[in-house]
């Protein structure tokens, strides 16, 4: 595990150097099916990382910048993003099982089929998430009167 968070570790301050420069120097974050499992994450700069089939069971990306990054197909169980930048991220196909989005901002962001049982999260982020809108009184009215 040791080599596996050096590597992740080296990989995140390249990403966090190309980010820096614009793309001119260092390299965008290419972390793929590496087990991530209970790392600690907090405030990385990962912000259009390339992040897929990764394994991040119980990490802690809790303030982390996440931003139009791509985490398709990754196992988030019990991942903590309190306060983390998610807006614009590709989550589809996660498992987002007990996560928790507390405080996170999501705007824009893809979870298509992913599973958040149990995840906590505000449940007026989630109805954006979901492209939900609240009833309006006429809306109301035909659903009451319906049959």
């Amino acid at each position: 595990m040791a080599d596996t968070v050096n590597s992740v570790a080296d990989m995140i301050e390249a990403h966090e150097t190309w980010l820096r420069g614009g793309g001119d120097t260092g390299q965008r974050g290419e972390l793929l099916r590496l087990n991530m499992r209970d790392m600690d994450l907090r405030g990385a700069a990962l912000a259009n990382a390339n992040i897929r089939e990764c394994d991040l069971t119980g990490a802690d990306l809790s303030g982390a910048d996440l931003r139009g990054s791509s985490l398709v197909s990754s196992v988030m169980v019990g991942v903590n993003f309190t306060n983390a930048l998610i807006d614009f991220a590709d989550m589809t196909d996660t498992d987002l099982r007990g996560a928790n989005f507390t405080g996170a901002s999501l705007n824009g962001a893809d979870m298509w089929r992913a599973n958040l049982k149990g995840a906590v999260i505000d449940p007026i982020v989630l109805h954006t998430l979901l492209d939900c809108r609240e009833p309006d009184e006429t809306s109301a009215y035909f659903a009451l009167t319906k049959s």
